[in-house]
């Protein structure tokens, strides 16, 4: 087993800790991957999230397609509630090469996993 990411991040982030989620990000293809994998939901703005509503215009979706919104906490995406702010939340993404897996994490407790074809 090798830990590919294993990181305290708190929520808002600062100028000081924001290249944990850079790091984070750059495990993944996108926002919505890493999303998906921890079973969290970030806010694109505005302190708004996008499964919230369906009636987005064109414009809105426009202005927060891609955009990550640090300064509200993310939530987790089946109960909707918010990280609780300034607390450290590990997320940790291990590859089990045997299994050909890998598996996420949050603050210990498995939260989805992929497997490696």
């Amino acid at each position: 087993m090798d830990i590919i990411f294993d990181e305290y991040i708190t929520f808002p982030e600062t100028e000081h800790t924001s290249f944990k989620f850079d790091k984070l990000r750059d495990c993944f293809d996108c926002v919505e991957a890493v999303e998906i994998a921890f079973e969290i939901e970030f806010s694109c703005g505005d302190g708004k999230f996008l499964s919230d509503d369906a009636d987005f215009t064109e414009e809105e979706l426009q202005k927060y397609d891609g955009n990550v919104c640090l300064k509200t906490p993310p939530r987790f995406t089946e109960t909707k509630k918010l990280f609780k702010v300034d607390k450290p939340y590990r997320f940790t993404i291990k590859y089990y090469e045997n299994l050909e897996e890998v598996r996420y994490f949050l603050n210990g407790r498995e939260t989805s996993r992929t497997w490696i074809n």
